[in-house]
């Protein structure tokens, strides 16, 4: 799960506790009390799994778990080739680091250097 779903979770959770200790406080019986605090528990439980099948199991959740580890780790090892409009290899550079792409340019940054490719065709494979 991503930083971004533990706090997610965290907030929920602590939702539903004090929502659950503002009721216990007005039920008058234990049993009352008792059903309200198994009712919250297994609704903490239904969104943990909600929550973990979410990132481990749908295509969205698994891109942002790989963004993230490539946001903290310094990028992903791959592989950008540079090829003119006619399918010539400019350039090509391997390692680890992220690739950002605008409208009008491409850009990452390796071994302590930018490089901008502004036109060609850009190739960037994960590896």
């Amino acid at each position: 799960m991503t930083i971004g779903g533990w706090i997610t979770f965290i907030f929920i959770i602590s939702l539903l506790i004090m929502s659950t200790v503002g009721i216990c406080v007005v039920c008058e019986t234990s049993v009352a009390r008792t059903i309200w605090i198994i009712i919250c528990a297994i609704l903490c439980m239904v969104t943990l799994q909600g929550l973990l099948f979410y990132y481990s199991s749908t295509e969205s959740g698994k891109r942002a778990r790989k963004t993230e580890r490539s946001n903290l780790h310094g990028g992903i090892m791959r592989t950008v080739t540079v090829y003119d409009y006619n399918g010539n290899q400019i350039n090509s550079w391997t390692g680890m680091f992220d690739v950002t792409n605008s409208e009008y340019e491409t850009y990452f940054d390796i071994n302590g250097k930018r490089v901008v490719i502004h036109g060609g065709i850009v190739i960037n494979e994960e590896q």
